[in-house]
This record gives C-alpha cells, structure tokens and sequence, in this order.
C-alpha cells in the first residue's frame, strides 16, 4: 500500500467528517472519489497485472463512494469501518477454514523455519483477531446507525486505532512470555532480560529449538 493510500483509508473518518462541515453528501464524495483517483494515479505503474490488483483494491471504496453521491445518504460513508471490519474478519476466518491461518502466514514471513510448536498458538491469535474484527465492525456499525457523528469520526479516527495498537502490543508480550522466544531485537533483549527463558519449560523448549537451527546451520556451509 503506497503512503498516500494509507494515509487516505487511515485519515478516512475525519476526511469525511470535515468535508460534512462544509459540504453535503454528494459533494463530499466528489472530493473522497477524487482523492481516491488520485491515490490511484501516483501509483499506476508496471505491468497490467499490477494495475488491475492496485484498481481491485480502490474498487470497494469506489463503489461505495459512488453510491453515496447517487443516493445521497450519509451513512453509506458512514458504514466504509464496518465493511473493512468484515472483510478483514471473512479474511482471517476463511483462513482458519482452509489453512493455514492469516497469523501463521505472517509468522512465516518472519520467520520462515517457524517452530513447530508455535503453529497452534498462531491459530489461536487468529481466532482472537476475528473476535477483535467482529467487535469493531459492531461498534463501528452502531455509531454509524445510531451515534453522533462526531462519536462516529472519534471512535473510527482514533479509539479503533487505540484498540489496535493495544491489543498487538498486549498479544506481542503475551506471546514472548509463554514461548520465551526472543529474537535480535530492542524489546525481544529486554524481554530476555526480565524474563530469561531457562526458567520455564517452554522457554527450555525454545532454547533448544535455537539450539539446534544453530547447529544446523553451521553444517549446512560444510554439506
């Protein structure tokens, strides 16, 4: 996701609170279509197939702008958290389903030779997010129905994003305290430090497992 798409589907709730300031429904989405098109124009670059995913990803919102201006009503614009809340919940589910979950997926980027024993917590994490998804879209929803706007931009703009970063902060600890699986970085030595992982089993576990990518790895040169 290029910086000014991310800024723009970041900044969408206040985008659209301000522009309700000075404008009515339609041309409030005029001026979101627009900036979308543009979002879109600093990034139409390469080959074809890359276009159409990069249009692909703008279609929603598009769609959803769009019948905004045709209808006139508000809370179509209201209502973009909520779909991105259930397409990120069907996301993580339908993965849960087909495997392996989103979670493991990301791991694996990190950390291509995951532990074996780390591959059910990661299903769990999944699990958790679809709840953290699920919640969101409802309250999201609600406000959008029912709340104030300015409640509305507060909680989409701000509080959800609060939540968010709480909630992967509380899982990254939670998860350096049960496996005790530190890496190279600041907070993972830290973490050491406070929590060495000689002094419970899994973290006996996870020494071992270093132990032996290690030791693996310095074979393989001679091999």
């Amino acid at each position: 996701m290029g910086n000014f798409q991310a800024v723009l589907f970041l900044a969408y709730p206040f985008i659209v609170y301000f522009a309700y300031r000075r404008l009515e429904t339609r041309a409030a989405g005029g001026l979101l279509l627009g900036l979308v098109a543009l979002s879109l124009a600093l990034r139409i670059r390469g080959p074809a197939a890359e276009i159409w995913q990069l249009v692909r990803q703008h279609l929603g919102l598009v769609l959803l702008i769009g019948l905004a201006i045709v209808t006139g009503q508000r809370i179509v614009l209201l209502l973009l958290p909520m779909a991105v809340s259930l397409f990120l919940l069907g996301t993580f589910g339908w993965s849960l389903h087909v495997g392996p979950p989103i979670i493991e997926r990301m791991a694996r980027l990190v950390d291509p030779d995951l532990p074996d024993f780390c591959v059910p917590y990661c299903r769990k994490v999944t699990i958790a997010w679809c709840g953290f998804l699920a919640a969101n879209g409802v309250c999201a929803a609600l406000l959008a129905l029912f709340g104030s706007f300015e409640w509305w931009a507060l909680y989409t703009g701000l509080v959800a994003y609060l939540l968010l970063g709480i909630f992967f902060a509380a899982e990254f600890i939670l998860r350096k305290l049960w496996f005790r699986f530190y890496g190279d970085g600041l907070a993972d030595r830290i973490l050491a430090r406070i929590f060495p992982p000689e002094r419970t089993a899994n973290g006996r576990r996870s020494l071992a497992y270093v132990q032996r990518r290690r030791e693996r790895a310095a074979i393989r040169p001679s091999a």
